[in-house]
């Protein structure tokens, strides 16, 4: 059966192999994150400044990545999550808010947008019950099948359409799900001065609805850790770990906009290193196979 997850403290799986035990304290539920690399090294003479996604896949930017040994659900034939990817966009006209992703045979996956498509509901990760084994949106009983296929729809006038669906690939332990509206790409920089502080500007485009974090490694073989950043060139560091919102939280986005170029402001101090801006995503519900 399907059921919403406590808020209790749950191991993290990441891309990019951050250190669990201190990242998972937090976060109050399962969570995972997509992870960007801004790297620069000093020399005597000036700095050097490279880009680089940690997480190697085709089509890098539209690639969301789940270690399936962090989600039980998914480590068994026909197990299921709901994840929120964007748990504050517009449901009105995002299907990327909420994903289903469950397990067929073997190491079969699928991946679905969670968002009914009567009148966008959130529909419930696959149950296999027998009798039932559907993906079900309970407000009105729309039913898709496992692979978003309408089943039995709340409406049939106009003709309920089938869930969005997304291409996964699974290989070493690792789900990845393309999906194309994502554009994960931190995709310029700039260095920033003020007074005597020298700041580092990692620029991205942010969805509207995600929640983002700000990580630190020396090198790639060491696990990040998160950092405070400032929203603004001059502004405070008030946005890190020390802080009760340790997230910055997009619920806004230019009109008509589903994308918007977002500017983080770090405190650049050491002489090497990278920088990741991470996307959270919440496993928020669950279904198991009888």
């Amino acid at each position: 059966m399907s059921q919403t997850l406590p808020g209790t403290p749950c191991p993290l799986s990441q891309v990019c192999s951050a250190g669990k035990t201190q990242l998972s304290q937090m976060l109050s539920r399962r969570e995972w994150v997509k992870c960007f690399a801004l790297g620069f090294v000093t020399s005597s003479a000036t700095r050097h400044t490279t880009l680089a996604d940690i997480s190697a896949a085709v089509n890098q930017a539209n690639i969301i990545s789940l270690k399936v040994a962090d989600f039980p659900a998914l480590q068994v034939n026909y197990g299921s999550v709901r994840l929120a990817l964007l748990p504050g966009a517009n449901v009105s006209t995002v299907d990327e808010t909420h994903l289903i992703v469950t397990r067929g045979e073997g190491n079969v996956f699928f991946a679905v947008s969670a968002r009914c498509t009567h009148e966008r509901n959130l529909a419930n990760p696959y149950d296999h019950f027998p009798g039932q084994r559907a993906i079900i949106c309970e407000v009105h009983n729309s039913l898709f099948s496992i692979d978003g296929k309408i089943i039995s729809p709340a409406q049939t006038d106009p003709p309920q359409r089938d869930l969005t669906s997304y291409n996964t690939s699974f290989a070493e332990g690792i789900l990845r799900i393309e999906v194309p509206s994502m554009n994960f790409k931190l995709n310029t920089f700039a260095v920033q001065t003020p007074g005597d502080t020298t700041r580092l500007a990692l620029n991205f485009q942010r969805r509207a609805g995600g929640r983002y974090r700000v990580l630190y490694t020396p090198n790639l073989s060491t696990s990040p850790m998160p950092v405070d950043f400032a929203t603004s060139s001059t502004g405070p560091l008030n946005r890190g770990p020390s802080f009760s919102t340790p997230f910055f939280i997009n619920n806004t986005s230019p009109v008509g906009q589903a994308t918007a170029a977002q500017t983080l402001w770090v405190d650049s101090t050491a002489e090497r290193g990278f920088y990741l801006v991470e996307l959270v995503i919440t496993q928020d519900a669950v279904s198991f196979p009888p």
